[in-house]
């Protein structure tokens, strides 16, 4: 009897050593849980307070850029144009590209860089005295690849701060897919070394553009295609693509697209312009006159509007203003200025016009 009374107090004090472990360990695990909770909690609040990196205005687009490249001297590069030279890599990071005829009635870009790393751009190709009108415009470095005569008489008379190609094998590099003279190309990080090495300014406070607060139509008239025609085997085309807000650009009648993206390129503000131009010597050279003054078109987001221009000087800034004289102010984005020469034309249907 004794016996059995102590089994059963054996027994008892076992489940009760047993039930209460189960609990040591269910708030064990709670506990667990609870500070993994708490400790989550920690990393989430410390994510949240990250900060985002800092931005500036960039004077190019008028979109938001790192602040680090804040009043940086922009890169104005020679692009080829020519049709073993497409698809090109990097116009469609350019804030502005200049299109203008060169001999042999191809054109060539003059691309304007600011705010973007680029892993590959080009084809770099040789310098003509008018662009370097437009390249002084921004106070920026002149990358090219070689140069007419009357090219590197200006380059040193005019003292542009210069990444020439010719004498710089490492800022350039050849890319052995593509048969020469359509395969030279450079990078950011190349052109910022390169301007260190040479000790260029590195700083600026041009303003280029003046920009509307929200986007806006252009004008007057609805445009939502249209051709330009810059010699006879050469006519750029736009058409207005809704989803993108911008035009999609065509050369002969095919998409132009970016070389390592694969895309289409879209422009969000086109200016058209027109410049005398006559050709100087017997290899088709041409001289064009950009320090005048005419008519133009604004074309963005759809519609388009009459304007005027007027550049007084070389290396002044061209001045844009709407048919009333006050300054054209331009929405933000890329900007591409087509300036044909006084035979081109400007085709679109009369029928759309409001």
């Amino acid at each position: 009897m004794v016996f059995k009374r102590c089994l059963t107090v054996i027994l008892i004090a076992a489940l009760l050593i047993f039930v209460q472990g189960c609990f040591s360990k269910k708030d064990d695990v709670e506990s667990e849980e609870s500070s993994d909770m708490e400790h989550q909690d920690e990393i989430t609040e410390f994510e949240e307070t990250i900060p985002d990196t800092p931005k500036a205005k960039n004077p190019l687009t008028g979109m938001d850029m790192d602040i680090k490249f804040e009043k940086q001297r922009p890169f104005a590069v020679m692009i080829e144009n020519e049709y073993n030279a497409r698809p090109q890599s990097g116009l469609n990071k350019a804030g502005v590209v200049y299109e203008i005829l060169t001999e042999g009635g191809i054109t060539r870009f003059l691309a304007i860089f600011l705010g973007k790393t680029l892993n590959e751009i080009g084809p770099v190709r040789s310098a003509r005295p008018y662009y370097l009108d437009y390249a002084m415009e921004y106070d920026s470095i002149y990358v090219h690849y070689g140069a007419s005569p009357q090219g590197y008489i200006d380059l040193k008379q005019l003292k542009i701060d210069a990444i020439d190609g010719i004498y710089d094998d490492v800022t350039f590099w050849r890319d052995k897919s593509r048969k020469a003279p359509h395969n030279a190309y450079t990078s950011t990080e190349n052109l910022f070394k390169a301007s260190e090495n040479r000790r260029f300014r590195k700083d600026t406070d041009r303003n280029y553009w003046e920009f509307n607060q929200e986007e806006s139509l252009a004008g007057d008239f609805r445009l939502e295609d249209f051709e330009l025609n810059y010699f006879n085997n050469y006519t750029v085309r736009y058409i207005y693509n809704n989803d993108h807000k911008a035009y999609e650009r065509y050369i002969n009648g095919k998409v132009h697209t970016d070389r390592i993206a694969g895309e289409s390129i879209f422009v969000k503000n086109i200016i058209v312009s027109f410049a005398n131009t006559k050709v100087i010597d017997d290899q088709g050279r041409l001289s064009i006159k950009t320090t005048a003054s005419g008519e133009g078109y604004y074309i963005s987001n759809g519609y388009c509007t009459k304007i005027r221009w007027q550049k007084d000087e070389r290396s002044k800034q061209t001045k844009y203003t709407l048919q009333d004289g006050s300054t054209l102010s331009i929405n933000p984005g890329n900007t591409w200025i087509q300036i044909l020469p006084q035979w081109g034309k400007f085709k679109y249907d009369e029928s759309i016009k409001e």
